[in-house]
């Protein structure tokens, strides 16, 4: 935990909670499947632990915090509840990939640096599962309409540290970040990240209600004033209006619509740009000089460090580091969390803390995973392609500059985002690997999905 964190006391989290507790029942018995059970108590219970961080990070037994401990507990029930078949998802292809190269990386420096970064893939296979398994019954707008409820409890603290005045003050400027009293805006605003993907995910079924929680999600994700996040969310919110446009007119009076939105859509940014001007001037002034920063940290002058809160001279770092090592090293890494009694903090890039920890076997399994999940979005069916496209790159954007992978809450982001990926793919996408032709991804529901898993 951070020590200045600004936290509520543990009875208002827990009264919040307590008091939203009616939904996560009516959600949980709404649904008689273990799999849509299991999926929106793991959401709740992860946010409900996080809000609760001065008890569940610290460790408390065999050097794992509460946190893990849940986490551990929670992808063996995923186990036990999913249809392990899916398991066999070709869409998995990179993250065992992922996994295979995290497990050579330990087994080279420290076999028993692998169980913390095992555990968080775990939980993103069996949480992908479920959900892949819950809208294949249920249906999109049913579930993650259904899901929303996992998301109340973290915006009514937050709207209780903006009523309070607890805010966080950023380090790298004076601004505030309204998180709820959660332990990082990183955290915070990935589950803010993941409430807006969800009200996107809604369709065009459920428009009242997208038209109620996106704007509510957009103003979190501003509150919590997480630059990245904030980044990250620019994609999805531009495709999703501009889908719904699109859908609206004729073919004849497309050309115009995507003119109207590109114009408008520029002027919105112009004036983004000017209102958020102070707390994005740096990352305008690191793209303009690129190439300068690209050097040793022993190079970095005081004003270079400060860029990006300390981004480029902590990447600096890590990849000099890095090249240091041994032959070995550069292959494999030093290992999974390796990073922790060497640097202070850690790689704020997914990719570059895959260079570290595992390599360039590790980061090179770390693109095909994110090339797979751009794959399986542009094949999917075209009335949600763009939907699906833009979300996987904000996903991408913010794993340029933070870390969500090495959070539970960014396995979650990135669970739910695949799901509906799958869900949304042409029937002869969903084929299980290494199956005979005519076997198809298993489901309950015949009736409903029979003619999206029949092979072609």
């Amino acid at each position: 935990m951070e020590p200045s964190v600004p936290t509520f006391s543990p009875y208002i989290v827990g009264g919040i909670y307590l008091a939203l507790l009616p939904l996560i029942f009516v959600a949980l018995f709404r649904y008689k499947d273990a799999s849509t059970r299991f999926l929106i108590f793991a959401l709740w219970l992860r946010y409900l632990l996080s809000a609760f961080h001065p008890f569940t990070y610290p460790p408390v037994a065999g050097g794992l915090s509460l946190n893990a401990i849940a986490s551990i507990a929670l992808t063996a029930i995923g186990f036990l509840v999913i249809e392990r078949r899916l398991l066999l998802l070709k869409a998995f292809g990179g993250v065992y990939l992922v996994i295979v190269a995290t497990m050579v990386s330990a087994s080279i420096n420290d076999p028993a640096s692998a169980v913390g970064s095992l555990t968080k893939w775990g939980y993103f296979l069996v949480l992908t599962a479920a959900a892949f398994e819950a809208l294949g019954r249920h249906g999109s707008s049913a579930v993650f309409g259904t899901l929303i409820v996992a998301f109340l409890p973290p915006l009514a603290l937050q709207v209780l540290s903006v009523a309070m005045g607890l805010g966080k003050f950023s380090i790298s400027d004076s601004s505030i970040c309204y998180i709820g009293g959660y332990n990082h805006e990183a955290a915070f605003s990935i589950i803010m990240l993941t409430f807006l993907y969800c009200s996107f995910f809604l369709e065009s079924d459920r428009p009242f209600l997208t038209a109620i929680c996106v704007p509510i999600a957009l103003m979190a994700l501003l509150l919590a004033n997480y630059r990245t996040s904030l980044l990250a969310a620019i994609p999805i919110t531009v495709a999703a209006p501009l889908i719904g446009a699109v859908r609206r007119v004729s073919p004849t009076d497309r050309p115009f619509v995507l003119i109207v939105f590109a114009l408008a859509g520029t002027m919105l940014f112009y004036a983004a740009a000017i209102v958020l001007q102070e707390r994005f001037d740096d990352l305008f002034l690191t793209l303009a000089n690129l190439s300068d920063l690209v050097k040793p940290p022993e190079y970095y002058t005081t004003s270079d460090e400060e860029l990006l809160s300390a981004r480029a001279v902590i990447w600096s770092r890590y990849v000099t580091s890095y090249l240091d090592g041994s032959i070995l090293n550069l292959a494999f890494g030093f290992g999974p969390d390796s990073w922790e009694g060497v640097f202070t903090r850690y790689a704020h890039n997914t990719f570059i803390s895959s260079l570290y920890e595992s390599g360039s076997v590790g980061l090179v399994s770390m693109i095909v995973l994110f090339v797979s999940n751009i794959r399986f979005a542009l094949r999917s069916v075209s009335q949600h392609r763009l939907l699906v496209v833009s979300a996987h790159a904000g996903f991408l954007i913010l794993n340029l500059a933070t870390m969500p992978l090495w959070l539970i809450e960014g396995n979650i982001l990135l669970a739910l985002t695949l799901a509906y990926t799958l869900h949304v793919q042409a029937p002869r996408r969903l084929r299980v690997s290494r199956m005979p032709r005519a076997t198809a991804i298993p489901v309950l529901d015949r009736a409903r999905l029979e003619h999206r898993v029949r092979q072609r």
